[in-house]
């Protein structure tokens, strides 16, 4: 193309896992592509894109539907229509995106990501409202870019869209902004992420207060915030260690708290291509987790961590302790980390092939 190829990128979240990627991606495009960015006004994707020369449009910020996502379809529908390619993030902007994009006929140039599909948060009869949804979506997007194969082989499962639409493109991050020197300290533990049910920071509390018994000293460093905050905060009360741990909210400093850590913890019941493991490996720190989705396709057990069981404390324990237990194999496995992130995770591996899947998008439109 002449001209600079319009690319329309759509996200809900108002902070956590996807609105860092949308965010990271809309600043590392080339110049070639003109990126717009729709978005809750109240999002961490707008106050962290709006002095940087990206033109930002709003959407309605709730999770689930409600009245205002016809103002929200509204807005997509013409920025869809003044697109090339629309690239749409997370479920509620993912169904609205795709709705719009197929309303202005540009489903063969619109992509999906899901980073985590809808109805792996829900339960019952709204778990299946929310797969029917996906599976009508589906119709309405040429790609669905999944961030792990886990991800790809669950949608396919669970019949929506059909296998010539997946793309596997795994999370990448700037590697150098996560290589500062180490200086760990000895049972330092940081858990980075939402403090919501999918996290499970419950099942992170009961693990650190059963390592605990055998390695006293640890301690656990908790960034973000969310609606499990007071009751995580009264459970760390209940277990006993509530003087071990510290609640730091949102930070903007993770670089330098993974620098002093000695092993990343993530306890989640289901993640696409967990952000909160692949900059632990950025930055040289071992992982303890739960093989959930695609965090057991970046964690090599006795290479780069250690993985118990969705939903099991003991075991996640049992992964805390088999990493810390020696500072010196927890340096080794975090080193290892990222040798991996050097070859697989860097942001411009990601983007470039973002930028592939677009220039294909854009020659492909009806």
């Amino acid at each position: 193309m002449t001209r600079p190829l319009r690319l329309l990128l759509a996200a809900q979240p108002l902070d956590g896992g996807v609105s860092r990627h949308v965010v990271e991606l809309a600043q590392a495009l080339p110049a070639e592509i003109a990126v717009e960015v729709a978005c809750p006004r109240t999002s961490l994707t707008w106050s962290t894109l709006e002095r940087s020369g990206v033109r930002l449009h709003e959407i309605e910020a709730h999770r689930k539907p409600r009245p205002g996502d016809a103002r929200s379809l509204g807005t997509l529908v013409k920025l869809a229509g003044d697109a090339d390619v629309v690239h749409v993030h997370s479920a509620k902007a993912g169904f609205v995106g795709r709705l719009a994009a197929s309303l202005r006929g540009k489903r063969t140039a619109c992509a999906f990501t899901p980073h985590g599909w809808s109805w792996w948060a829900a339960d019952g009869v709204e778990a299946e409202l929310y797969l029917r949804l996906e599976r009508l979506a589906a119709h309405w997007c040429r790609t669905i870019v999944a961030l792990s194969v886990e991800e790809r082989e669950a949608g396919l499962a669970a019949r929506v869209g059909g296998a010539e639409q997946y793309r596997v493109i795994p999370n990448g991050v700037p590697l150098e902004r996560f290589a500062l020197p180490r200086e760990p300290v000895r049972g330092r533990i940081l858990m980075v992420g939402r403090l919501a049910s999918q996290k499970r920071p419950d099942i992170a509390l009961r693990a650190l207060a059963a390592a605990r018994r055998q390695i006293p000293e640890l301690e656990l460093d908790v960034v973000g915030d969310g609606p499990l905050r007071a009751e995580t905060e009264a459970l760390a009360t209940e277990l006993g260690v509530a003087d071990a741990v510290r609640f730091l909210g949102n930070r903007h400093d993770v670089p330098e708290l993974l620098a002093r850590a000695e092993c990343v913890l993530l306890a989640s019941d289901y993640e696409g291509c967990p952000l909160a493991v692949i900059e632990a490996m950025a930055a040289s720190v071992a992982v303890a987790a739960t093989a959930a989705g695609g965090t057991a396709e970046l964690v090599r057990p006795g290479a780069t961590g250690a993985l118990a069981a969705k939903g099991d404390p003991e075991g996640l324990a049992a992964s805390l302790v088999e990493v810390l237990a020696d500072p010196a194999r927890a340096a080794e496995l975090g080193a290892e980390g990222r040798r991996d992130a050097e070859r697989n995770l860097s942001l411009e591996r990601m983007v470039g092939r973002m930028v592939a899947l677009y220039d294909e998008l854009a020659r492909t439109r009806e």
